[in-house]
This record gives structure tokens, sequence and C-alpha cells, in this order.
């Protein structure tokens, strides 16, 4: 038989307000009476009404994590993060996944909402403010990770993507690459739209014109990342070097290699973002821009638990950096301390 808040409260003798007060941890109660009651309820084995205890005390000790695609590595470890800051808080986390779609996203928020969780982190599918995204920061503290909202107001922790798209395009210029080629998810995406502009800037600065032809963007899944791959190997005249946007895109350029019959590094040079883990388990290793995925995530924790507490100031953009990890994909002979050229770029003069 299930114990309730008024059988405790009988053994208790005291009213079942107080015995509710007591065991939920709000309003006051002599601290007579809470011990009493706290004794009673585990002498009889009492277990906590949560949602009877969220609607009074107005506190769920949830929070809200919307990731855009749960089977990506990258949202799992920025997931953990948030979960290992929060839990030790005594939060729990309850995850949605959006898919990428703004319908869905919607959906999980106000499901979310619903639930009354105490805090919101999401990864937003867009880079414009949407009304579910406007009720939710009115209603109570939100924070977005990985992605920014123009004009939302509120705190967004991110990477400085443009640095490390940057870094990943001046380091095959480097080599002698001129045309370099760009497999990308949308730019309605905040971060994809940065990582487009770093391998720009790159090219710009470096006296290269860019050439649109060579950027081919596709989805946020593998397939589109390996569409968007094939579409620019199979030119007349194929890129001799690839940046890929993100560990989606990377897997479907390399998936686009294999099926071409094209090697890393010999025919196309290539350096991806995100560090998994497989990305050394491969043959060759894949050069990437790391990210932490982890860090992000334990410092969104940290900003929602702020927001929930009323401290925090001003809406924040937190940037963390990257940094680029170079391995034999791109064609670095690392056990030369010279770091020589390619052989893709030393045998076409690219």
């Amino acid at each position: 038989m299930t114990v309730t808040i008024r059988d405790v409260a009988q053994a208790a003798k005291v009213s079942q307000a107080t015995a509710a007060r007591a065991l939920g941890d709000y309003g006051y109660v002599s601290a007579a009476s809470r011990r009493r009651v706290t004794a009673v309820a585990e002498r009889l084995g009492y277990v906590p009404n949560s949602v009877a205890r969220a609607l009074a005390s107005g506190v769920t000790a949830t929070i809200g994590l919307v990731v855009s695609d749960i089977e990506n590595p990258f949202f799992a470890a920025a997931a953990r993060g948030l979960s290992d800051v929060v839990e030790e808080a005594g939060h729990t986390v309850l995850l949605a996944s959006s898919d990428e779609d703004l319908g869905r996203e919607r959906d999980a928020v106000e499901a979310l909402r619903v639930r009354r969780v105490d805090g919101l982190v999401v990864v937003p599918s867009s880079a414009t403010p949407v009304p579910h995204l406007r009720a939710a920061a009115q209603a109570g503290p939100l924070v977005l990770l990985d992605r920014a909202v123009r004009g939302l107001g509120v705190d967004a922790v991110t990477v400085d993507n443009v640095a490390g798209a940057r870094a990943a395009t001046e380091h095959l210029l480097g080599h002698g690459y001129r045309t370099i080629g760009l497999v990308s998810d949308g730019p309605e995406i905040s971060s994809s739209a940065e990582r487009i502009r770093g391998y720009r800037d790159a090219l710009t600065a470096a006296g290269v014109t860019p050439d649109e032809r060579l950027v081919s963007i596709g989805g946020p899944t593998r397939d589109d990342g390996y569409g968007a791959a094939l579409a620019l190997l199979r030119r007349g005249d194929p890129p001799r070097a690839l940046f890929t946007a993100n560990n989606f895109m990377t897997l479907g350029a390399m998936r686009a290699l294999r099926d071409l019959g094209l090697h890393l590094p010999g025919d196309v040079a290539l350096v991806g973002f995100d560090d998994l883990e497989w990305t050394t388990l491969v043959d060759p290793p894949v050069s990437v821009v790391a990210q932490p995925a982890t860090e992000l995530g334990r410092e969104a924790g940290r900003r929602i638990l702020l927001r929930m507490a009323g401290e925090g100031g001003r809406p924040r953009r937190v940037r963390l950096p990257t940094g680029l990890i170079v391995r034999r994909s791109c064609g670095c002979d690392l056990d030369d301390p010279d770091g020589p050229e390619p052989a893709r770029a030393r045998r076409s003069g690219a």
C-alpha cells in the first residue's frame, strides 16, 4: 500500500500542510516538527510525489535540454558536460532531440515547459529568433548551446567558429593548395555560417578569391555530407583539398572519396571540424579543428544555474577556443619536423 503525506502527518501528529512543508523543504516548519516528520517518513517508507511538490514549491529540480541530433557524438559529449554540472547542484536533465527541425524543436521546448522545468538549454536550429524561443526566454531562464540566435537576449555558449575554420583553411593554404572545397550544412545555423565565414576570410587574406562553386552546402546528416562532397568531387575540375565543417560532413566526405576511388591525402587533402575518437582510428588519421564539447556543456550548465538563481548580469556570448590538430589526412609528414608539403601539392603544384 502506498504511504501518503496524510499518513505521515497523522503518524507524526502534525497537520498535512506542515508535513508537506517539512518533506518538500519549503516554507516555515519548526526544527522539532521537521525532525519528527522526517523520522516518521523514513520509518513508513514514504516516497515523495515530485509532481505535487513541484506544484506547491514552484521548483521541479529539472533542466530541459534540446539538442539538434541525439545521435551526434558531439552533442552527447556536450550533454554529459551539462549533466555533470547541474546534477552536482541537485538537478536532473530531461533530454529531447529536434533533428534540426523547427517544428520538432518547438514541440520539444513546449513539452519541457509544460513539465515546468526550472531552466532550458537549447541547441537552436535557426540563427533568427523564432516564437517558441522568444516565449521561453520571456517565461524563464534560457541558455543557448553551441549556436547563437541574433536578437534573442539570452546567454549563448559557443566556440570561436570563425577562428577554427580560418585555422583549418590557412593550414591547407600553407601547403600550397589554392582550390579548397568546403562541405558544410546550411548557413541558417549560426555555427555553420561562422565556419563558412572563417573559410572565406582565410582565402581572402591569402589573396585567393573565394570561388562559390567550391562551396557545397548539404543538410544536417551524414548522407547530406556525402551528397555535398560528391557534388564537389565529381566536378570537371575538382578541388584538391577539402575543409569539412562538422563531423557528419567529414564522414560523408570520406564515404564519397571511398566510393570514387580517391585516397587521402594523395588525391585529396582533408581537414575536418570536430575531434572525435574515430578520427584517430581511420587510416590516415584525420586532421581536425578540435572544439571542447564537454566543456561547452559544462559552461552552459554553469550559465543556466546562474540564471535560475537570478544572477549572471547582462546576457553573455561565451566563446571557447578551438585548436587545430594536425594528422596525416592533410598530407603532413609528422615524422619530419620541417613539415614538407603534402604529396598531392608537390605533384600538382596546386
